[in-house]
């Protein structure tokens, strides 16, 4: 490759790198084309797009940048997937393709502003969707308001039944 070329490569990959939020490296050596063009489909469903890159080329269009730590943890063939928005839908994509084909292995990324190595992001992975976990959450903040409303109506409601079966105790020994 021509250093014209290798500078044309390193300003598209910088491009990309603006309009991503999302960055993530993976191995896949050994993988075949097949295979390849599966992941890329999976992946372009999910809200990525993943590119083939040289490594050198990768840490120029890094240079100087806050994911430039992502460069530490690059060996081997790699393949990076941009992702804008949520990167979530596309780590469960890639992880459960890695599942099926242990060729394929994360290296690293930039997700949500943090640099994380290959098994932080397949643990990030087997969390549920974002949306669950905010459900989750707002469920155990409002536990505590349910449980003591609870226990307000309880109090009026428990005096009135008591009141009304010592009315009840007492019209039945009036009675007798």
């Amino acid at each position: 490759m021509r250093k014209d070329e290798k500078a044309e490569v390193v300003s598209e990959l910088q491009g990309k790198l603006e309009a991503a939020e999302n960055l993530i490296v993976s191995g896949y050596r050994g993988l075949t084309v097949k295979a390849v063009t599966e992941l890329r489909r999976a992946i372009m469903d999910a809200g990525g797009r993943m590119q083939v890159v040289k490594k050198t080329l990768l840490l120029r269009a890094l240079a100087g940048r806050d994911e430039e730590g992502v460069g530490e943890r690059m060996e081997g063939p790699i393949a990076v997937t941009f992702v804008s928005g949520d990167a979530t839908p596309v780590l469960k994509t890639m992880s459960a393709f890695a599942r099926t084909h242990e060729q394929l292995h994360f290296k690293g990324g930039w997700v949500e502003g943090q640099v994380f190595n290959g098994a932080q992001l397949v643990e990030i992975a087997s969390l549920p969707p974002r949306e669950e976990m905010l459900s989750r959450l707002l469920t155990a903040m409002q536990a505590p308001m349910s449980l003591l409303a609870a226990s307000l109506q309880a109090i009026p409601r428990d005096l009135v039944l008591t009141l009304m079966a010592v009315a009840e105790k007492q019209a039945g020994a009036a009675e007798a």
